[in-house]
This record gives C-alpha cells, structure tokens and sequence, in this order.
C-alpha cells in the first residue's frame, strides 16, 4: 500500500468515518504507512485514515516527536479558554496552506491506541488543536470550516516571513 492524500473537493473528506471495531493486521499496516508518511514530510504533523481514502475513525499524530495512533478518538472534555493556533492540512495544497483556528485551548481525549489499549490523555496548546483538526476530519469538517474568515489563508513561507527572528 502507498499513501496517497486526498485533496480538498473529494466527497470522502465530508463524510463521517466509521468507528474501528478491531486492530487488526491491515490497520496496523495502514497505520505504519501514515506514520511513515508523516516522517518523510517536514510539514506533516497528523494524518486522518479519510485523508488517504480510509473511512475508519483512526488517524496518527506526532506528540512531543514521537508518532501516535488515536483508533475511535472521542473528545470528552472542552476548556472554555479558546486559543489561536496557524493550522493546515495535508489535503488543502499539499499541507503548504495555513488558516488561523480558534479552539479550546485544553481537551482530554479518549481513544485506543496500536495495542487497542484504551486511553484517556489531556491535551493543550497545539497538540489541543492538532488533535481536534483530525477529530474533526472523522466527522467530515476541515480547519477551513472552523476558520471565522477562511479567505485568509496564508502560505508557509508567509508564515516564515510573519514569525521570523528579527535579528
């Protein structure tokens, strides 16, 4: 199998993936593939089992530089401070397009991991919106339709020139 991502106008990426009732030899395969996926590109820090034409409620994640799998993710706590995060997606111009997201800043998840262990973890900051931008692509909404004004996206080298060092 090779990973090929969906792009932004494909029906599959609008609808609501299905819940995984078993790791089994083939999810772990598809797995590994995202996570080896997610490595080889430098802007990809979480891949959804839609974003490459798997309905499954799965996706992988990079959290503190080690790659995750979340099977069946469920949010079941929301903090009420919201945070700003820049977020972009694989399938919206190869990952090379960021939108301004406001979330809540603080979430804890349950889900199962690769040994269909079940987990319940608190996120904050980024790894917050990261995980709430792929929880979202298993319910077939993209950071765009999060976004308050989605006509301003911004590229990665303006997002280079925006935070660079002034030396």
């Amino acid at each position: 199998m090779s990973i090929n991502i969906i792009l932004k106008g494909d029906k599959r990426l609008t609808q609501k993936s299905e819940e995984v009732s078993k790791f089994d030899k083939d999810l772990k395969k598809l797995s590994l593939e995202m996570i080896k996926y997610g490595q080889s590109v430098n802007n990809c820090v979480g891949l959804c089992g839609c974003q490459v034409g798997e309905n499954k409620r799965m996706c992988v994640a990079e959290i503190d530089g080690k790659w995750n799998v979340f099977i069946n993710p469920k949010i079941i706590y929301r903090s009420n401070t919201m945070s700003d995060e820049w977020e972009g997606c694989m399938s919206l111009k190869e990952g090379n397009l960021y939108g301004n997201v406001k979330r809540p800043s603080k979430i804890i998840v349950e889900y199962k991991d690769e040994s269909f262990k079940r987990r319940i973890m608190q996120f904050e900051g980024f790894y917050s919106h990261l995980l709430q931008h792929e929880i979202d692509h298993m319910d077939g909404l993209m950071f765009l339709d999060r976004m308050e004004e989605p006509i301003k996206l911004l590229t990665d080298k303006d997002l280079e020139i925006l935070y660079k060092d002034p030396k």
